[in-house]
């Protein structure tokens, strides 16, 4: 597109000439109008009620938000732009049946987040959602070995034999439960820049785990963000 100045001078002169003629004309039409209307009026001395303004509508109510409930974990997801539900787990490397009946989301062609629950040999279910500091201190402990376990393992299923990095480890809340979260990268191989984050959560009575990993692309960045995004969606649903 050129700049405005691109125009020349004459061409500026003549489209204001051209704007002088088109409102002088607009004002006689609209002049005649005015007048045509009060010659019309009825003659009667009262002055016409005024016109009572129909009411704005009323704004329709923004649309609800879709979640994904997770039957196992009692949790849901919210189904943000761009991801879908896959039917199996077979789009993340996971030993069959270790995250019996989780659910899967994914986006585009690399992107997953999968929620399931913890093994409860490894980490003890929270009794209750009172916190305890003789039961919390332990809990966390376990938690945050379980999430850095989870997303070794899960690396090195990626690509075995690659190395890992840990970028973070953070105990940040998610659906306000006490979390740990591990983020590895994987090194090496055709799954170079892989990135994995495990989540593990002391729900009451259950620890959930949700695992995203985010596969090499062009706009790793972005795809670690989203599935940084769907995992915050998390929230806690009545337990069945």
């Amino acid at each position: 597109m050129q700049p405005w100045w691109w125009r020349s001078v004459a061409a500026c002169a003549s489209v204001l000439v051209l704007a002088g003629l088109v409102a002088a004309f607009a004002g006689a039409v609209g002049a005649d109008r005015a007048a045509d209307r009060a010659t019309a009026a009825p003659r009667s001395g009262t002055a016409d009620a005024p016109a009572t303004p129909e009411p704005a509508p009323a704004p329709e109510p923004a649309p609800a938000e879709a979640r994904i409930p997770d039957a196992v974990s009692a949790t849901s997801l919210a189904l943000l732009p761009g991801w879908r539900t896959v039917p199996s787990q077979d789009v993340v490397e996971v030993p069959p049946g270790r995250f019996e009946g989780a659910t899967i989301l994914q986006r585009g062609a690399g992107t997953v987040v999968l929620v399931g629950l913890a093994d409860p040999a490894r980490v003890s279910p929270r009794a209750a959602p009172v916190p305890d500091p003789a039961q919390d201190g332990a809990l966390d402990e376990a938690l945050d070995a379980e999430a850095r376990r989870l997303a070794d393992a899960y690396a090195d299923l990626l690509a075995p034999g690659a190395d890992t990095a840990a970028l973070t480890d953070n105990a940040e809340a998610i659906a306000e439960l006490p979390t740990r979260t591990s983020v590895r990268e994987v090194e090496g191989g055709g799954l170079d820049g892989a990135l994995v984050r495990v989540s593990t959560l002391a729900a009451p009575g259950r620890t959930v785990a949700v695992l995203a990993v985010a596969r090499p692309a062009p706009d790793i960045d972005a795809e670690g963000d989203a599935a940084d995004a769907l995992v915050r969606s998390l929230r806690l649903e009545p337990a069945p």
